[in-house]
Order: structure tokens, then sequence, then C-alpha cells
């Protein structure tokens, strides 16, 4: 907005009071919508962006989306004396923070998340309760081709000892326990692809009233970085909270390899909001070199301002790639933050899928049987099959090409040819995925609603949406218990398979380990070839053991003492 009293050259009529605006008279012009009004008129309808140095009303105002950028203002001057490359890494920052985004499923099941190679992908959520939301969370997650490397999980709300009953297949866990005595708001973990190896950094590990950290050092194929998780409680006590978080980030950098340190998690201080809070923990992750990389509102609740409490912190931003939230998998207040990092080497990834390019999956699953039964009678109603041996032959051939058709799912194309994962949790149906879909319809719509002046939107699209959330949430329990249930009733009178089935839900079950040794400096997988290396390692224990005792460098001989020694 302007306050030149020459900016209206004509006569036109404020829009507040109606009055025409004369040339000499000072005026307001919204920079956005260009819209003119009085000076006294418009000062209190106009607000200032300090940030781009401009005026907007305030319809604009609350159409604009508020993001976080600590060095917008800030501009490279030649004539400055400074130093060019400070200014090279805070461009580095806007752009990336700029870059931050929404994604929907669209984007996340691009080939490589969209790059041109695939990149360390890290997933961190706030879920609000694992008993409440997880297998929402794993429906939602199960509709995305792409796998994520590291889940991250804020307020999970369970002990240590309860990790198994929320297993991932694919996935490896290490949780902390909640808070003692602390029903909700409490407890975090890590999910982290299994063919990693995952560290606990026992340094940065802790839990308080203030602040809950996880650290693990996480390697796989010559590859090492830090990864955490951080979650602070609202109730905590601030002050402390800043020592301890200055501890993790200068710890978590002088740790780190090759400077490879990602910190994600919820910190519970909006940095959309210009306060002490604010600017002390911003001091704190700059001072130790540390970027954030969301910029956009994380947290969005009826009757709240949206805030950028969560985020993924890098330590190195050249390997940044890109992030964003997840708009299509949102089952709390808060977004799903994502970060994508350049870290992966190209050499070292899709092994298992160069091994058997070919291999082939079957899906079993409740929805296939139905449809194969369907297809099977009609096939053999409508055709006639002779009662000799090339008769035999086509009925064969009906029932094989029917089982192909209806079960069969190529290994490479598993995540691209279905919509969801049947092998992680198969009681989710067709219909039940077009239910999750339309409940993400009710929230966006009612998300639209909102504005400035009425911040909890339609209290009717609003009430319609919890109320086929919760409903929705009842259907999956359901189609879950339903599910099992049909597995129990099958084991009845067999002991053995009924306690796995226990087992398994538990989580309890054995898991499939996929094991790599390092054997004269190549990665072995062979099973045989690991088993005949370690028998030989132990059958020659005792035999290297006695060739280095027998050496004469090894053996202990102490000099003769001297005859004085005995007088």
């Amino acid at each position: 907005m302007d306050t030149n009293p020459n900016l209206a050259t004509m006569r036109e009529p404020c829009e507040n009071c109606s009055k025409d605006i004369f040339t000499h008279q000072k005026v307001l012009m919204c920079s956005s919508c260009n819209k003119i009004l009085h000076h006294k008129c418009g000062k209190h309808i106009f607000e200032y962006d300090q940030t781009v140095d401009q005026w907007f009303c305030c319809d604009c105002r609350a159409m604009k989306v508020v993001t976080y950028s600590p060095f917008s203002s800030i501009s490279y001057n030649k004539y400055s004396p400074d130093d060019p490359e400070a200014y090279a890494e805070i461009e580095k920052i806007k752009n990336s923070l700029k870059n931050c985004q929404h994604m929907s499923n669209k984007l996340i099941n691009a080939k490589n998340f969209g790059f041109d190679k695939r990149p360390l992908a890290i997933f961190s959520n706030n879920i609000d309760g694992m008993a409440q939301n997880f297998d929402t969370a794993l429906a939602k997650l199960s509709l995305l081709r792409n796998k994520f490397d590291i889940l991250a999980i804020t307020e999970t709300n369970i002990n240590e000892s309860h990790k198994d009953l929320y297993k991932i297949p694919g996935y490896s866990s290490i949780f902390s326990s909640k808070y003692p005595n602390k029903l909700k708001g409490s407890g975090i973990g890590i999910y982290f692809n299994e063919m990693y190896n995952g560290n606990i950094i026992d340094e940065l590990t802790m839990i308080s009233p203030d602040i809950e950290t996880l650290f693990l050092e996480i390697s796989y194929k010559g590859i090492k970085f830090i990864f955490g998780v951080v979650y602070r409680p609202p109730s905590g006590n601030l002050k402390n909270f800043h020592q301890h978080i200055e501890k993790v980030f200068s710890m978590s950098s002088s740790k780190a390899t090759d400077n490879h340190a990602l910190i994600c998690g919820d910190f519970n201080i909006n940095l959309l909001k210009n306060d002490c809070s604010k600017s002390k923990f911003e001091n704190i992750y700059f001072g130790n070199c540390f970027i954030p990389t969301i910029s956009l509102s994380t947290h969005e609740k009826p009757g709240c301002e949206p805030s950028c409490i969560d985020n993924i912190f890098v330590s190195n931003i050249d390997y940044l790639l890109g992030s964003g939230l997840l708009t299509d998998i949102k089952v709390s207040h808060h977004y799903p933050t994502v970060c994508f990092y350049d870290i992966i080497d190209d050499s070292t990834q899709n092994d298992d899928d160069a091994e058997n390019p070919s291999s082939i999956h079957y899906d079993y699953c409740e929805t296939h049987i139905l449809e194969f039964n369907a297809k099977l009678t009609q096939k053999l109603s409508s055709n006639e099959f002779s009662a000799d041996e090339s008769g035999f032959s086509k009925f064969i051939e009906c029932i094989n090409s029917t089982i192909d058709e209806c079960f069969k799912v190529d290994s490479q194309m598993l995540h691209k040819t279905s919509k969801r994962n049947r092998i992680e949790n198969p009681w989710i149906t067709n219909g039940l995925i077009n239910s999750i879909n339309y409940k993400n319809f009710l929230y966006e719509k009612w998300k639209k609603s909102r504005d400035k002046k009425n911040k909890m939107g339609d209290s009717e699209l609003y009430d319609k949406y919890k109320n086929y959330r919760k409903k929705l949430r009842i259907l999956i329990n359901s189609a879950k218990n339903k599910f099992y249930s049909k597995k129990f009733d099958k084991c009845q009178g067999n002991s053995k398979k009924t306690w796995e089935l226990i087992n398994e839900l538990r989580g309890k079950s054995i898991a499939k380990s996929k094991c790599s040794f390092l054997v004269n400096g190549d990665l072995v997988k062979d099973r045989r070839i690991i088993a005949n290396e370690f028998n030989k390692y132990f059958a020659s224990v005792a035999h290297n053991l006695n060739e280095n005792a027998l050496r004469p460098e090894n053996l202990p001989i102490s000099p003769i003492p001297d005859f004085s020694t005995y007088i």
C-alpha cells in the first residue's frame, strides 16, 4: 500500500465511506487487489507487512498464506562490504523455505518421489495416540506407492514394551516410553527401513517433563548419519527446554559423520509468531548450523490460529532436495511433515529388485477371492468342456488364467498396480478406501469455509466431517476384528496355528531377518555362505590363538636375573 498524496489523479469513490477521493488527499492502496481508501478510512482496515514492505487490506491478508521466512528482508548488495558467501547461504535457506509445499498422494507416488534419483525420504508426524490413530495412519500410508525410509512419531502415548503391537511390515522400530504417570501427550518412536542398522545414542536420548528425545545413528552400506526426534510437552518449562535443545543441537552437529544430521519432531514453538521464545529457538538452531525445512503452518485446529510447530532440521542444506506437508495423510490436528535428502548412492539401492526382476506375488485377499469365484463361475457356465484329455486341459487352463487374472501381482508393479498394499493390511477393502477419500473430501470442503473472521468455518460441514470420521474409524476397527475372527475360526482345533495368530496380534511373531555381512570386503546375503564363514571363523579360533602364542615375538621371555640379586 502506498501513502502518496498524488496517487489518485482522478476522482474515485472510497470503498469505505463512498465519498470521492481527491488529488490532494492522502490515500492507502492495497498492493494485492489495488483497493484505494482514504488514509483515515483505511488505517484500521489495512495492515503493513514488514517482510515485503507493503500494505494489504484485511481481505487479502486473510487469503494470503502465512509462511516462515526469517531472511526475507535480506538481499545482497554488491556495494556492501559484507561477505558474499554469507548472502549465498542465506539465499539457499530462503529458496528451500520458499519451495516448501503442500503435497498430495499423486506427487508422492511419482517415480523416485518426483526426483531424478531415489532420495532419503523422511516422514514425521504427531499422531496424537497410537491406540486411536495407528490403524487409520497405516491405511493411508498403504495408499502410497513409494515407501518412506524413516517414520518419526511423536505423542505415541504408549510405553516401549507395547511397541510390538504397532508393527509396520518392512520396518524396524525403536520407541521411547512415555513420561511416568502421564496418560496423554508423551512418548516418541522411530520406524526405519529393515535394511538399515540403527543404534541408540544414549547421550542424546532423554525423557523429562520439559523435553523428550530419541536419537539413532543409522547406517546402510557405508552411509552413516544422525537422526533424532524431539517432542516438547506444552506444559513443560520453556527455559529448561532451551537449555536441553541447545545441547542436543550442539552434540548432534559434533557427532555427525560428514555433517549429516537430521532432527525432526513437534517443538511446540510457533515459528509464525514473533515472540521471545521463537527468537531464542532461532538463535539455538541457526547458531549450531541447523536449517529448518518447513515454512507452512503444520497445526490447524478449530478455534485456534494456524501455527508452524512441527519441523525437520538438516545440518547440510546442500543435500536438501525438497520438503512439504502431506495433505492426504492427516490423522490428527498436525499435518505430516516430509523431507527428501540426497544422501543415498544409486549403487546401493534396489538390490533386491535387481536380484529377482521377474518374481511374482499372489495376493489372496478377501476381495480378490470373491472376484475369483464370480469370474470362474461365469467362465464355467459359458464354456463347455469335453470329457476327454483336451477338454480337461482346457478346464485346467481356464482355472489357471482366472487365478492369474485375479491374484497375480508383479513384484516390481506391486505398488503401481494397486491403490493399497493388501499384504500390510488385508482388511482394507475398496469400500474403505473410497470412504477414506470421501472423508478427506469433507475435510477439504470444511477447510475452505474457514477465514480470518470465522475460524471455525461452517459448523454443519465440520459436524458432518467429524461424525463421518468417527464412523469410519469404527468401520476400520470392525473390519480388522472381522478379518482376524475368520482367521481364528479357521484355526479351531489347531493349537499351534492359534498361538501363532495370537502372537501375531501381540506383536510377538518371529521377524524375517534379511542378513547381510561383509566377507573379504564384499557384501554377502546368501545364508549358506554366511553360515560357512561363521563355521570357518569359530573352527579356526583355537588354531589361530596357538599360532599367535607360539610366535617368538609373542612369548613372554623375561631376562635372567643377575647373581647379585640372590646375595
